[in-house]
C-alpha cells in the first residue's frame, strides 16, 4: 500500500503558494494548489467543453471535500479516482482539519514534483485550481466548515463562480470515470436544485452495510419533488454530502449550509429546497464506493446524533414524516434479502439475523435517547455521540 502512495505521488503535481486567512471563528492556512494530470494530452484543456461538444448548456462546477486523517493509500486512491474523471472541476477546495497521517505530506511532496513538471510545459494549462484550507479538528463542524471553505474560494475567486458546487468526503472514491460528469449533468434541468449520487458497497462491506446502501441508493434514477413526500414519506429529502452537488444560486438563496449541527447538514437543504419549490435529482448512473464498517457503539453513536439532529429540527419530521416508518421499510427490505440470504447456510442465515437484530436494536435505541437529549447532561450527550465537537462548540 505504500507502494500506492508513492506512485500517487507521480499522478498528481501540485503548485503551491501559501498565506494566513482569519475568520472570526477559524485560523486557516490557505494553499492555493494546482493540480495537472500523468497523462494531460487525454484529457481536454477546458472541461467545460465535454458537455458543450454534445449541444448541451456548458457547466462550471467545483468540488469541496473535507479531510481528516484519511489514511496514506486511502487518500492516494481518492486523488487517483479524481485524476481519471472526463469531467474535471474548474476549483478544487480541501479542507483539512489536522490530519497527521501523512497524507498532507503527499500533497506537499507533489507541489515539489510540480515546479518541475509545470516548467517543463508551462503551456499546460489543463488542471483544475485548487485551494487547500486547514482548521482546527475541534472547531469542524458539518455544515458550517463545507460552507465557510466555499465562501474562502468565492472570495479568492469572486469573477468565475460555479453553476454547481459538488461535495464528497474523503473515503467516498469515485467509481468511474464519467462519475462527476453523470452527476453535474443533473442540472441540464433547471428545476433540479441538488442532485446526488449512488453509494455502491466497498468490496469488504458486511451484508447488513451492504443492504443498507442498495436499500438507500438503487439502481434507477430519479427526480424528486415535494409532492412526493405523499409517498415517500421522511426519504423525500434523502440527501448525502458524501457525493452531493447544489445549484450555487439555490443554495445561496437558503443561506448556505447550516452550521451547529451534528450531522444531517444535507438532508436540512435538501428538505428547504424542497419546501422552496425545487427537485432534487437522483443519479444512479453517478457512483461512488462508500460504505462503513461500524461496530455496535459507533451505530448507537450515529443514531443517537441524528435523534438529535430531528429534535433540533422538528419542522423537519413536521413536513416530510416519522423516521420510524422509513426504518421498519429498511428492515423489511433486509429481511427479505436475509432469507435469501439463508437459503445457501442455515448458519450464515442465523448470524445475519442475530446481526439485524442486534444492530437495529441498538440504532433504535440510540435515535430514541438522541431525540430526548434534551433531558440528558451534557457530558453524557457528548459521550453519546459520534461527533464530539458539536458538544463542546455549544459548551
Amino acid at each position: 500500500m505504500a507502494g500506492n502512495g508513492r506512485r500517487n505521488n507521480e499522478y498528481f503535481f501540485l503548485n503551491q503558494q501559501s498565506e494566513i486567512i482569519d475568520c472570526p471563528t477559524l485560523t486557516a492556512t490557505v494553499s492555493q494548489v494546482t493540480f495537472q494530470g500523468e497523462n494531460p494530452t487525454q484529457t481536454p484543456s477546458n472541461s467545460l467543453h465535454l458537455l458543450a461538444t454534445e449541444g448541451q448548456v456548458p457547466i462550471r462546477f467545483w468540488l469541496v471535500v473535507p479531510t481528516y486523517n484519511p489514511g496514506l493509500a486511502q487518500w492516494a486512491q481518492w486523488l487517483q479516482a479524481l485524476q481519471h474523471q472526463d469531467f474535471q472541476p474548474d476549483h478544487l477546495v480541501v479542507v483539512d482539519s489536522g490530519s497527521t497521517d501523512g497524507s498532507l505530506v503527499l500533497s506537499e511532496q507533489a507541489a515539489n514534483a510540480a515546479d518541475e513538471k509545470n516548467a517543463a510545459s508551462p503551456q499546460n494549462p489543463g488542471a483544475p485550481h485548487a485551494t487547500l484550507l486547514h482548521v482546527q479538528a475541534a472547531q469542524f463542524d458539518h455544515g458550517g466548515t463545507r460552507q465557510w471553505a466555499l465562501n474562502q474560494a468565492l472570495q479568492a475567486h469572486p469573477h468565475k463562480p460555479p453553476h454547481v458546487v459538488v461535495f464528497m468526503t474523503q473515503d467516498a472514491v469515485l467509481a468511474q470515470p464519467d462519475a462527476l460528469r453523470n452527476l453535474v449533468q443533473a442540472f441540464q434541468n433547471p428545476q433540479v436544485a441538488a442532485a446526488y449520487g449512488r453509494q455502491l458497497p466497498n468490496p469488504q462491506a458486511t451484508w447488513l452495510e451492504a443492504q443498507f446502501r442498495l436499500f438507500n441508493y438503487p439502481e434507477a434514477s430519479r427526480t424528486v419533488q415535494l409532492q412526493d413526500k405523499e409517498s415517500l414519506g421522511l426519504k423525500t429529502c434523502f440527501f448525502s454530502n458524501a457525493f452531493g452537488a447544489y445549484r450555487l444560486t439555490a443554495l445561496q438563496a437558503q443561506g448556505g449550509l447550516p452550521a451547529g449541527l451534528p450531522l444531517g447538514e444535507d438532508t436540512f437543504m435538501a428538505a428547504k429546497l424542497l419546501l422552496s419549490g425545487h427537485s432534487l435529482q437522483y443519479q444512479a448512473q453517478a457512483a461512488v464506493y462508500h460504505s462503513h464498517h461500524y461496530n455496535g457503539q459507533q451505530d448507537f453513536q450515529r443514531m443517537f446524533d441524528t435523534g438529535v439532529f430531528h429534535a433540533q429540527n422538528p419542522w423537519l419530521l413536521q413536513s416530510f414524516g416519522q423516521a420510524e416508518g422509513e426504518g421498519w421499510r429498511l428492515v423489511r427490505h433486509q429481511w427479505t434479502q436475509l432469507q435469501l440470504h439463508a437459503q445457501c447456510s442455515m448458519a450464515e442465515g442465523l448470524k445475519g439475523l442475530f446481526q439485524m437484530v442486534f444492530t437495529n436494536a441498538v440504532k433504535l435505541c440510540g435515535y430514541k435517547l438522541g431525540q430526548w437529549h434534551r433531558l440528558w447532561p451534557r457530558a453524557l450527550n457528548k459521550r453519546f455521540s459520534m461527533y464530539k465537537s458539536t458538544w463542546r462548540q455549544q459548551a
